[in-house]
């Protein structure tokens, strides 16, 4: 059985190192057939061809798998057009220089034909920092918001040895990224009660707590305690 456990690890890991996905429910068909002796004859030649379907087996589930999430795409016929939606703030936001950043679960896509991944990243620009009338639209984890985006498929550089921002919005299900569009934003929902919202929203008070008792200019460490009890390292600071 073990065996059979990991020749599945073994089959799923190898369709990540694949150029280009397979055909999955062949993998599978071809998993079950080689798996099927076992469950009659125990001797070594039934258990090696169980190896090898199970192998089979996990290199289709995985195939299966990624169809799945590739199938939440942007259309490119709405890449870079005004899209009007309904949605969920669904993690902690982030502070730039002049704006913040933000991930978005979509509920309801009120432009009519508009075809848009669930789950989407969202800067809203909002000024800078440095500027008198500077004044920061506050979104928190949880919230619901109308508001019209404009949308781009992922992009990144994949350097040997480099980030791949690509594939770090894939591994989130972060299919699209974009920004809010000036046409007035309106918050529906003070807080969408589902259990990931709330550890969010938690989360993101834990935070607000942290920056109001010790302010960064002050503290130019406490981002790696907020790093240690929430697990944002994104409040560390670099230059700390």
């Amino acid at each position: 059985m073990r065996l059979n456990i990991l020749a599945f690890a073994i089959g799923v890991l190898s369709l990540q190192m694949q150029p280009e996905l397979s055909v999955g429910i062949v993998w599978g068909m071809f998993g079950l057939v080689l798996a099927l002796p076992a469950w009659r004859w125990q001797n070594w030649p039934a258990r090696l061809l169980a190896v090898t379907g199970c192998f089979a087996l996990g290199f289709a589930w995985a195939g299966w798998r990624a169809d799945i999430r590739l199938a939440d795409h942007l259309d490119a016929g709405w890449e870079g057009r005004d899209v009007e939606v309904i949605g969920v703030i669904a993690g902690l936001p982030q502070d730039f220089s002049n704006g913040t950043r933000f991930e978005f679960d979509v509920n309801t896509v009120l432009t009519a034909g508009a075809l848009i991944p669930q789950k989407i990243m969202l800067s809203w620009y909002q000024g800078r920092r440095d500027e008198e009338q500077f004044e920061r639209m506050p979104v928190r984890p949880g919230e619901q918001w109308r508001m019209t985006v404009r949308l781009k498929r992922p992009h990144g550089n994949a350097n040997p040895g480099g980030f791949d921002y690509e594939a770090w919005l894939l591994e989130r299900n972060i299919r699209a990224s974009g920004y809010v569009r000036p046409n007035p934003a309106q918050r529906q929902v003070e807080m969408v009660w589902q259990a990931d919202y709330a550890i969010e929203r938690l989360r993101y008070s834990i935070r607000s707590s942290f920056s109001r008792m010790l302010p960064e200019a002050s503290y130019p460490w406490a981002g790696v305690l907020v790093a240690l009890v929430i697990g944002d390292q994104r409040a560390i600071n670099g230059g700390a």
